[in-house]
């Protein structure tokens, strides 16, 4: 898929009711989220305005709904999480959209450093992470919707760093 195709837009309440009934089978299911319902009654993530509009991306793909990022400020970092569709997991677009995130923090927090948590199991998404230039450097747990995960760290490192 061309990546000129790929962008990335506000993300609209309607994105965000969309992204609620994406299912994703095991053992990615633990990036579902509740009921559109339930994250509006509860305000969690995007359901809330302001999270939402400070933190949260729509990648779209011929005006289609495809994956999100979030992009989270930490201190001097910008912590990315990119998540694709399940029916576009595995096809190609983790690169671009993985290329878009970074774009998007270097004009939100520019010479911030770039990192992200990946779960050590989930290989697809590290060799992913480490094709668009990111590097492990550090592994560590914690408790997340009372479930233990286990991560890690990855930081982007442009080509011109590592040379």
């Amino acid at each position: 898929m061309p990546s000129q195709s790929l962008t990335l837009t506000a993300m609209s309440v309607s994105d965000a009711e969309i992204i609620c009934s994406w299912v994703y089978e095991p053992p990615y299911d633990c990036y579902n989220w509740p009921s559109w319902k339930v994250m509006c009654e509860q305000e969690i993530e995007f359901a809330d305005d302001a999270i939402r509009r400070q933190q949260y991306c729509s990648l779209v793909l011929a005006q289609k709904l495809v994956g999100y990022i979030q992009l989270f400020p930490l201190a001097s970092t910008m912590r990315l999480a990119i998540f694709l569709a399940p029916e576009h997991c595995g096809r190609g677009l983790g690169r671009h959209a993985t290329a878009l995130a970074i774009a998007e923090a270097g004009k939100r927090m520019p010479g911030a450093e770039i990192d992200l948590e990946v779960e050590c199991w989930n290989q697809r998404a590290i060799n992913s992470y480490a094709k668009s230039g990111f590097t492990i450097t550090d592994q560590y747990s914690y408790s997340y919707k009372g479930v233990m995960r286990e991560v890690f760290c990855m930081v982007y490192k442009p080509e011109w760093e590592l040379a």
